[in-house]
């Protein structure tokens, strides 16, 4: 799988990269760090971190595009804007964890939750708002049941079985029969319909 790299520097003179797209101003990050505690009472001696789940890691990122181009080669003006929000749009569309990183940190295997992107009528730019979210991976694990612990029917089988489970009925039952095994069934299982 091909990760798409986002990244985000910012310092005197550096600009904000995303991908082959540059950004000229990284106005915010913000990184949020939620967890979710039990409301109900923990059991003294347990362990409290199992009360504890830790959510995915989200970040937002806020920054700007202009039509500005201080770069030798390349191509500027509208161009540039048009290219920037095609990229984003692709970054959107592709539905692929990501790596950003900035000045303060790189995250990996983030997504794009939200994209918002505004213009207005005070110069050639638009700004970028973007939210993103960890995705967290799991591992599959398989365990084989060790043949000492099955019990005596299941020795030479555990983990499968190539017994048939046999075959059902789908002939309708007769009246009478009909009734008493709707009788049967209410007074076992304690049912209300009539027979």
């Amino acid at each position: 799988m091909t990760t798409t790299s986002l990244t985000f520097s910012s310092a005197f003179g550096t600009r904000t990269a995303v991908g082959a797209l540059l950004l000229d101003a990284l106005i915010s990050e913000d990184t949020v760090l939620d967890s979710y505690a039990s409301s109900y009472p923990v059991e003294d001696g347990s362990t409290i971190t199992d009360h504890i789940a830790n959510e995915a890691e989200r970040l937002s990122l806020s920054g700007q595009v202009t039509s500005a181009d201080i770069t030798l080669f390349g191509e500027g003006g509208w161009q540039k804007l048009v290219q920037a929000k095609e990229v984003l749009r692709q970054l959107h569309e592709a539905r692929a964890p990501i790596t950003i990183s900035t000045v303060l940190d790189t995250y990996s295997d983030m997504v794009m939750e939200r994209c918002r992107i505004g213009r207005s009528n005070e110069g050639d730019h638009f700004t970028v708002d973007c939210d993103f979210r960890r995705i967290t991976k799991a591992e599959l694990r398989t365990e084989a049941v060790p043949e000492d612990r099955a019990k005596n029917p299941a020795k030479g089988k555990a983990g499968a079985s190539r017994r048939s489970g046999g075959k059902a009925s789908t002939k309708p039952v007769a009246g009478g029969s009909q009734a008493d095994a709707t009788r049967y069934v209410n007074n076992v299982v304690g049912g209300t319909g009539k027979g």
